[in-house]
């Protein structure tokens, strides 16, 4: 059995993207926010489950949903594979995009209602040994939590260390699959409870792909390891020259198997200069 990398886009958003599946993203959610009783998420809603068409579909994708708890709050949910160092300031931006956009033109302030950011990372943001983050604007004297509008939560993968026999909480069990599904070739018990987990695994299940979905899965796979090829040699040979020179040579690496724009769109050369190496 071969389950999709819940990282990937395609995945991502067959994992967290599908209202018929909402349960798989509250149970989520309620755990690895700590939701106690009282405040668990209840519902969701997905008010843009897909990336808007010009995002670059390598760096990100975002489930936009309108959760329902006792306080009816706002989540953004994204997953980030590729490193940015403007990461923080731009997981601020999108927050903070989302509650302006809450006012129509007679709305009042008091309507505005709170905006949670939760990032899921591929990459080290942090100093922090700690996998999951929770930030909050509090008074620089007195550490009050009076500005309540903006939460953030960041989980970042490659600092959770885990085997599947050291998971102690559900919160863990979740972080495990999303870090290890791709690498496993059946669900082990571990992941079988609670069911969201299980019913997770299933969604990530490479067989339930069409043709065209496995052919977009196989593209985000290939661009992802072209990535981290153009960081390689930039590292080597210096970033400016080294990074223009591994976008060429990956770019000759994909001639035969992608488009000119295709290639273009991965590597950031232009359609002339590919033209060119041929």
């Amino acid at each position: 059995m071969i389950f999709l990398d819940p990282t990937t886009d395609l995945a991502f958003k067959k994992l967290f993207g599908d209202q018929a599946k909402k349960e798989i993203l509250i149970s989520f959610l309620n755990s690895v926010l700590n939701r106690k009783e009282g405040e668990k998420i209840i519902n969701v809603t997905m008010t843009n489950p897909y990336n808007d068409p010009d995002v670059d579909w390598l760096k990100l994708s975002i489930v936009d949903v309108r959760c329902v708890d006792q306080q009816g709050k706002n989540y953004i949910v994204e997953v980030q594979v590729e490193p940015q160092n403007d990461y923080p300031e731009r997981s601020q931006y999108y927050a903070s995009h989302a509650i302006a956009r809450q006012l129509k033109s007679k709305g009042k302030y008091r309507e505005v209602m709170p905006v949670i950011f939760v990032g899921i990372l591929d990459f080290n943001l942090f100093e922090s040994p700690d996998y999951v983050q929770h930030h909050l604007i509090l008074n620089a004297k007195t550490y009050e939590h009076a500005l309540r509008h903006l939460e953030f939560y960041f989980i970042e993968l490659r600092k959770f260390h885990k085997t599947i026999d050291q998971l102690d909480n559900v919160t863990d069990k979740w972080i495990y699959l999303l870090k290890n599904a791709s690498t496993l070739d059946k669900i082990p018990s571990q992941l079988q409870n609670p069911v969201e987990l299980e019913e997770a695994m299933d969604a990530l299940k490479q067989g339930n792909l069409s043709q065209e979905e496995l052919a977009a899965y196989d593209r985000f796979v290939d661009a992802r390891r072209v990535a981290e090829s153009v960081r390689d040699t930039a590292l080597q040979m210096g970033h400016e020259q080294g990074l223009k020179q591994g976008r060429i040579e990956i770019a000759r690496q994909l001639l035969s198997k992608l488009d000119v724009q295709e290639i273009a769109r991965i590597t950031g050369l232009s359609p002339d200069e590919i033209n060119q190496l041929k």
